[in-house]
């Protein structure tokens, strides 16, 4: 197993915890990034991933203190839900800002950085929008189908670079956002831990081990 540093993006989200908690856990070196960290550790770091110089001085402070990154997780993502009459443009231009190029900016500093070490993983965080059609989702289905094209360009242009992504689909997970909804039961849904396990079965593949996609649903499927 080579992964031994990463980078999780969205950190400070129930899911970046999770993720994080598990990583270590499994004995890495995690930076935890996000754009509501303070104060700044060695292992926790501030992150506008909407601004290229952002995204590149937290890779160059995270590679100082881990050595050569081997994994990136982005978990980062917002969302607007509501119909394409009311969905504004500065909502659809913050949820592409967040959930693709932000995307972009994160794979594209760890590629370079991946292309010219050992290679390694990026991971990213999808969701059943990204391959299905669903009503009241057209800023975050977009962004999130121009996720999947990203990562199936970084497949391509990494190939013979050792360089493998994933994008992990994600139906209902229980995280803060549906406490606010009583309507839909914890019990319907994945954890975070499920998330969090299902990125560890990736991470810890050999780089001669290709994982495109993951879609992972609870068992009643899409809520």
């Amino acid at each position: 197993m080579g992964v031994r540093s990463a980078i999780v993006v969205g950190g400070t989200g129930d899911i970046g915890k999770a993720v994080i908690d598990r990583l270590r856990a499994e004995g890495l070196r995690v930076v935890c990034a996000a754009n509501d960290v303070r104060p700044e550790t060695p292992d926790g770091m501030c992150v506008d991933i909407t601004d290229e110089a952002s995204v590149a001085a937290l890779f160059e402070k995270a590679e100082k203190e881990l050595g050569p990154l081997s994994l990136l997780v982005n978990c980062a993502g917002v969302g607007v839900f509501t119909s394409i009459a009311d969905t504004s443009v500065q909502d659809w231009r913050r949820t592409l800002e967040v959930n693709l190029t932000g995307a972009f900016l994160c794979s594209r500093e760890a590629f370079k950085r991946m292309k010219a070490g050992a290679g390694g993983r990026i991971v990213h965080i999808g969701s059943v929008s990204d391959h299905l059609t669903l009503p009241l989702n057209a800023a975050y289905a977009a962004s999130k189908h121009g996720v999947r094209g990203l990562t199936g360009v970084l497949n391509e242009e990494g190939k013979d670079h050792s360089i493998r992504a994933t994008l992990i689909s994600l139906g209902a997970v229980y995280t803060s956002f549906w406490k606010s909804r009583p309507e839909f039961s914890a019990a319907d849904m994945l954890t975070v831990e499920d998330v969090a396990q299902s990125i560890w079965e990736v991470a810890r593949k050999p780089l001669n081990v290709r994982v495109d996609e993951i879609r992972l649903l609870p068992s009643k499927g899409v809520l």
